[in-house]
This record gives structure tokens, sequence and C-alpha cells, in this order.
């Protein structure tokens, strides 16, 4: 969340190995939502989704596992009594409406047909996606401290990130999944699943929000920091 890259040579532990596992372990949940809400396997624009997120998993871990694995053990340690409460309650409805997504596009697309988007749209839609991926990634790889959840911990031991991303926008992280999510329902061809979607983009928008009102009251510098890169999320906006 707030610190540029360590070049330390911490190794992955048991608590890395567990976020690991619950990141893939989300995946596979998913799988089983979005093809038993569909009634079938046989739905190659469902198969396409699952296979870019495992792609990506694979890409992201293998590249921290070489660069920094601190962050993935950062990131595999998860508190519930340590999260801040705006953040529980981020975690719990962004779930709901993650896996909601999958679910309404299965029950849209294959088993009743609501609604149809051309599968032509699948392909800007991947593009898109591996673009934004890139920079979500550019942000973990420049973040040493982009940890999963805000934690009621304090941030002393921290540093303002001002490198790669971070020098055009103070979240380039959320931007990313922003944008990445939306991409979600074209390849999946289901109108319906913009709902859910659109709500989690809500979501994402005010945890920025809250998130980025503690780093300047927690965090040393980040205020000054704030000052000179502007936007929060969307450049030349907010």
């Amino acid at each position: 969340m707030n610190d540029f890259m360590s070049n330390n040579t911490t190794k992955l532990d048991i608590r890395g190995l567990r976020g690991i596992i619950r990141e893939f372990g989300l995946i596979i949940i998913g799988i089983f939502l979005l093809f038993g809400s569909a009634g079938t396997l046989a739905w190659i624009r469902g198969w396409i989704y699952i296979c870019l997120m495992l792609l990506y998993q694979i890409f992201y871990v293998s590249i921290l596992m070489i660069i920094n694995p601190q962050l993935l053990n950062e990131r595999g340690k998860f508190s519930w009594k340590e999260t801040k409460r705006y953040d529980k309650y981020f975690g719990i409805f962004y779930s709901i409406f993650g896996f909601s997504m999958l679910i309404v596009a299965g029950l849209d697309v294959v088993r009743f047909q609501w609604s149809s988007i051309p599968f032509i749209t699948i392909y800007p839609s991947i593009v898109v996606f591996i673009v934004f991926s890139f920079i979500a990634l550019w942000a973990y790889v420049s973040n040493a401290h982009f940890i999963l959840t805000s934690r009621n911990d304090k941030l002393g031991n921290q540093r303002v990130c001002t490198i790669g991303p971070y020098r055009c926008i103070r979240h380039p992280g959320y931007l990313a999944a922003i944008i990445c999510s939306l991409c979600y329902p074209l390849m999946l061809g289901s109108l319906f699943s913009f709902i859910p979607v659109f709500i989690n983009m809500l979501l994402l928008i005010i945890r920025t929000f809250y998130e980025d009102k503690t780093l300047k009251t927690e965090l040393v510098g980040y205020d000054v920091y704030s000052k000179t890169t502007k936007y929060r999320l969307f450049p030349y906006l907010w």
C-alpha cells in the first residue's frame, strides 16, 4: 500500500504459502459457481475467463517470488481482528458481489439467456484486461507494502511509494482492479453481470477514499505526497 520495493532476501514463508493457496482456492470456488450456475461445462467464454484468471495469478505469484517474496508473506498475513473496520465491511461485500457476478453470468448467458453480448467483444476485453493486469503487477512490484487489508497497527515503519505508477496516481492498483472488472461481463457475454460489477466499483471508490484518509493521518510524508500527486484514482478527475 505505501512503500517502495525492497531488495531484501526474505524467502517465502508459511504466511505467503497460505496466501497463495487462498488465492487459487478462490479461483476454484469461482469455477464451481460459474459453471454450476450455468449448468454445464461446455461454455467456451467461461473457460476463457477462468484461464485468464489462472494465468494472471500464476504470473503474479512467480514474479513476486523472484522480486519480493516478503510482499507475498505480508499479503498472506490476514487477521480479522487487526483489520480496520471500513476494510472489514469492504471485504465482506466485495467478496459477495464478486462471486455474485459469476453466478449472474452463468444464469444469464447459458441457463436462461436473459441477455447477449456479441462474441467479438471478448477480444478487446482481453487486451484491456492484460494491459491493466500489468499495471496492477507494476504497482505490486513498485510497492513493498501493498498489503491485503488496512490494519489497525500504525504505519511508522513504512515509507511513501513514489515510483512506478504511483508517480501518476496514488492508488494505481485499485484503478487497475476497476478497469479489469469492467472486462469480465464482456468476456462472459453477460449484460446483467455488470450490476454486481458496478457495485464493486463503487465499493472500491469508497475504499480508496477511506484508505487515502487513513494514510494522510497515519503515514509520515503521505500528506505531502498527496499534494504533489494530486489524483487518488482517476487521472485528472479525482
